[in-house]
């Protein structure tokens, strides 16, 4: 039986915490747990992902918090005519007047979540406001595991004319496995020769993601399961993203297709050290290393998540050494011949270490990226164009396909006609033409990367051109950037009639798109950062754009019965 919710959507296990907030004392504040207490009544709902477990709020819990105390470096007293949502805050005064320095941790006792009461993904938050005479030029939050080192931050909010007398939100998502010892609040002056002041209000910290209000009828549906049979529904994932609970639930629930963001590309894996050594008998030889990328690799497999690899030859982000005699820096550049063996050496070595470790786990490849700008060949800042010249990306796809496992799909990927057609057609009908005819390639990557008043219609149109060459096509590294939560709705109805369009492509046989990437999980381990470009919140939430996407499957499928 599936459970229909409609309005708020929570997702499906319950923990209990019960937290207990025990504010400034002498220039500090912490945020701790209280295992022993018991929810005064047995009837209380239990907690679920989403809800606020403890809120330093109301005027009764400011009464009963132990302020009012100062020393010589600041003090906090409770204030009944300015708060977030009421009347009530903390008001901090600071009397030491270092440039930089923070409320931190002196506790009674020392705070703590247990393993069984917070998970990596938690939301630790606070409301700030500053006074427009405060001295106060920038506040950030900070999250200190139990060993007291190595911090998560928040976004540095900075004071300025947009950010003087207003509420602020200032968000930490927990995110390493280690245990949580304590807050600080981070702050900077202005000017040392004065004192400051702000205000703090609604401490809390709340289970996992946070929800988004829709209108969307959910029924726990999974976006690849929902189109595995029309194409795969991927994301990129970096190390980072990787060491967080929620975003690794996220991937394995929703995504069955992963790139590694950057850890795939030549500057990562590319060992120089053990390159010169080799240098030295032999000019041509290669060494790599898969450490970057092995961890997002093994948590695919162990998954059955597939993966796209990201990338053998681009201008950008590959060493400059990796072109010189000797891989020294300050060497001159090889000869072609050499650099084209380099270039089939680095592709093999780097092909056999991924099918030997992961058989079967790569199922596409971008073997060039980002080879064409102006409706050329790209030619400036591009070392592979300067030592090879323009056969490079032939070249590439040549070796490619002489080292690539069976099935292993090949692909050129590239955003200069994500608004210009002109430039996949001159890919299309120049750059890959001799690479088409050889049977190198398997398909090209329309990266997708658009904002909310771009025209869509030209990601259909260049699918619908790569259809024509016989070539199937994904969209690689799709987000779609609006100006804030208002354009929430916009950004659902763009990427619904988008998916809608694409589907019937697929049907009509006008197109073959493979699969569909979103570049990024959430908003806030997106390269757009503070655009909103993705299908998930900063918090983990599924945004209205999460429903549009799963809403798009009813063009094709009739909607389901759902049992109450």
């Amino acid at each position: 039986m599936k459970t229909k919710y409609k309005g708020i959507i929570v997702m499906n296990y319950k923990k209990r915490l019960l937290c207990t907030v025990i504010p400034f004392l002498t220039a500090s504040f912490l945020v701790g747990c209280n295992k022993n207490k018991q929810p005064e009544s047995s009837e209380q709902k239990p907690l679920e992902i989403g809800d606020t477990v403890k809120e330093w709020k109301s005027s009764k819990d400011y009464e009963e918090a132990p302020l009012g105390t100062a020393n010589e470096n600041s003090r906090g007293e409770i204030v009944k005519d300015l708060g977030h949502e009421d009347k009530s805050s903390i008001k901090y005064e600071v009397i030491y007047k270092a440039k930089e320095t923070y409320l931190g941790s002196d506790l009674l006792e020392t705070p703590y979540f247990t393993e069984d009461d917070a998970k990596n993904g938690d939301i630790i938050s606070l409301y700030a406001y500053v006074p427009s005479d405060s001295n106060i030029a920038s506040l950030q939050l900070e999250v200190l595991p139990i060993s007291m080192d190595k911090g998560m931050k928040s976004d540095l909010l900075t004071i300025d004319e947009n950010t003087v007398n207003t509420w602020i939100r200032l968000v930490v998502s927990f995110d390493t496995l280690e245990t949580l010892g304590a807050i600080r609040l981070n702050y900077t002056l202005a000017d040392t020769s004065y004192s400051a002041s702000f205000y703090v209000d609604d401490i809390n910290i709340t289970l996992g993601a946070e929800t988004v209000k829709t209108d969307y009828e959910y029924k726990d549906e999974s976006l690849y399961q929902t189109y595995e049979e029309f194409f795969k529904v991927g994301c990129c994932m970096s190390s980072q993203m990787l060491q967080n609970t929620e975003l690794r639930k996220i991937a394995r629930n929703d995504f069955n297709s992963v790139t590694a963001e950057n850890e795939g590309k030549p500057e990562r894996i590319l060992d120089q050290k053990t390159c010169q050594q080799l240098a030295k008998s032999d000019e041509s030889a290669v060494a790599i290393t898969s450490a970057p990328f092995e961890k997002i690799y093994d948590f695919c497999e162990a998954n059955h998540i597939k993966v796209r690899h990201h990338t053998f030859v681009w201008y950008s982000q590959v060493p400059e050494w990796f072109f010189k005699k000797g891989y020294n820096n300050s060497s001159s550049n090889v000869s072609k011949d050499v650099m084209l063996k380099r270039m089939e050496n680095f592709i093999k070595i780097t092909l056999e270490t991924i099918n030997n470790r992961w058989p079967g786990l790569v199922y596409a490849i971008d073997v060039a990226n980002e080879a064409v700008e102006n409706h050329t060949i790209r030619n400036n800042n591009n070392m592979w164009y300067t030592v090879i010249g323009k056969d490079f990306v032939y070249y590439a796809f040549k070796y490619a396909r002489q080292y690539a496992a069976e099935g292993q799909k090949l692909y050129y990927n590239d955003w200069s006609y994500d608004n210009d057609a002109q430039n996949l057609t001159y890919a299309l009908n120049t750059l890959l033409t001799p690479i088409i005819n050889e049977g190198l390639i398997d398909g090209v990557g329309i990266q997708g990367h658009k904002g909310i008043n771009e025209n869509m219609e030209i990601i259909l149109n260049d699918a619908k051109q790569i259809f024509k060459k016989g070539l199937e096509c994904q969209i690689t590294e799709f987000d779609l950037t609006i100006s804030g939560t208002s354009e929430y709705t916009k950004q659902k109805t763009a990427i619904k009639n988008l998916i809608t369009k694409i589907l019937k492509g697929n049907i009509e046989g006008t197109m073959n798109v493979d699969a569909f990437v979103m570049w990024g999980i959430d908003d806030a381990h997106s390269w757009r950062r503070n655009q909103h470009a993705l299908l998930f919140t900063d918090k983990f939430g599924k945004k209205p754009a999460y429903y549009g996407f799963l809403e798009a499957i009813q063009s094709v499928r009739p909607v389901e019965e759902v049992t109450e």
